[in-house]
């Protein structure tokens, strides 16, 4: 057993790594439906007690006899009855908390710091499993992220949207589909970063963000947003998102098994992919607040039977793409 893992220990490794992510997975998503709610109610009952103590502050009633515009602007951001209130407020915060990580990312990889030594080991890590089995399954995975799949999805999804008459929720996809090709193109453009040496699948752009990680984590985390908000039982809507954060991290260890990206590209892919996302649910919520979109609309059973249809579409249209398009660059 010992000798059999030391001749196959990348894979072992490889193997180790994807059981721990569904372990981490699976007791966050079992901590969050069984504590999640409690927590939240708990949370949102120290912030109005937070907010009774800042009411009969001195220092605040002061500020606000004295500066009554910006107390009650200042206000207006910690309200959590509406979305221009604290929802608001939290979502540029992340926006720029991102932005910040996207920086120091794209600061060390310049600088050829020590994410760029550790790029490199494991892309050489990663070159031993060019002849192993689990290409084939990665192969597959990454054509989930692929131009033809999405496109695909996105035009799934307008007909979806159409049909259910949720016109709306295309802005948000457009700016989270859209929106992240562009800033990853540009971004490719200007690193002009080389791909590992050791690649699988010919590709013509340069390495530097990942777009496959990029719209993986735009697209994917949209539908999803879409899914939760649609669902009204919690517990699904955890696994929901629990299941998209696999799925996206899955992608994104194809892109580096096969030797399409370093580790940096695939984070800065999500960084980006994570950035525009929350654009497009600021604004999908904030069109929610003018009554242009209901989440709370009755499914009927030919919507729900297109939603499959639409699923078994893409499966389909993966693997075709997969067997003729991605699998012939391996020869």
């Amino acid at each position: 057993m010992i000798t059999l893992i030391e001749k196959n220990q990348q894979l072992f490794l490889l193997g180790m790594l994807i059981l721990l992510v569904i372990v981490v997975l699976w007791a966050l998503q079992y901590a969050v439906i069984r504590y999640g709610q409690t927590v939240l109610n708990q949370g949102l009952r120290y912030w109005m007690v937070l907010k009774q103590y800042f009411g009969t502050s001195k220092r605040l009633i002061c500020l606000k006899n004295n500066y009554p515009k910006l107390y009650y602007a200042s206000l207006q951001r910690l309200t959590v009855q509406h979305f221009y209130g604290l929802p608001l407020t939290v979502l540029f915060l992340v926006m720029g908390y991102i932005l910040a990580l996207f920086f120091g990312l794209v600061e060390d990889v310049v600088t050829s710091d020590t994410i760029v030594a550790t790029d490199f080991f494991v892309s050489q890590q990663m070159s031993v499993l060019s002849e192993s089995p689990v290409v084939t399954f990665f192969i597959f995975i990454t054509s989930f992220a692929s131009t033809a799949t999405t496109c695909l999805i996105v035009l799934l999804v307008c007909i979806l949207c159409w049909m259910i008459r949720q016109h709306y929720i295309l802005i948000g996809l457009l700016i989270a589909t859209l929106g992240s090709t562009v800033f990853t193109f540009l971004s490719k453009l200007l690193f002009h970063r080389t791909r590992p040496v050791d690649i699988l699948l010919f590709e013509r752009t340069d390495s530097f963000p990942s777009g496959h990680a990029t719209i993986t984590v735009a697209l994917y985390g949209f539908l999803a947003y879409m899914a939760i908000r649609f669902s009204r039982n919690f517990v699904m809507q955890v696994r929901i998102a629990v299941i998209t954060i696999f799925f996206s991290l899955l992608i994104g260890l194809s892109r580096i098994l096969l030797n399409e990206h370093y580790l940096s590209d695939v984070l800065g892919g999500y960084l980006v992919g994570a950035l525009w996302l929350t654009a497009a649910i600021s604004v999908t919520e904030w069109l929610k607040t003018r009554n242009n979109i209901d989440w709370q609309i009755g499914w009927s059973v030919t919507q729900v039977r297109l939603v499959w249809l639409s699923v078994i579409c893409v499966l389909i249209g993966t693997s075709i793409y997969a067997k003729f398009y991605q699998f012939p660059l391996l020869l």
